[in-house]
């Protein structure tokens, strides 16, 4: 193979690799942002599922029937 398309071929390689390398970077980013709405949403869950035990809990008494 001739010195030119050698390094041809070596650059095209090379620009292939930092492509991969960027887009490896972005989805780095991409998991991060991912995971911290995960954790956000679970915190929004654990929180609200627990608002609605204490609501529940205060408002059964009133729904079950009086004893005869």
């Amino acid at each position: 193979m001739a010195s030119v398309e050698l390094n041809s071929v070596i650059e095209m390689a090379e620009a292939h690799l930092m492509n991969v390398q960027n887009e490896i970077k972005k989805l780095e980013s991409s998991k991060l942002e991912i995971d911290k709405k995960i954790d956000d949403y679970k915190n929004y869950l654990t929180r609200s599922a627990s608002e609605v035990k204490i609501v529940r809990d205060e408002i059964e008494p009133l729904n079950t029937p009086m004893p005869e």
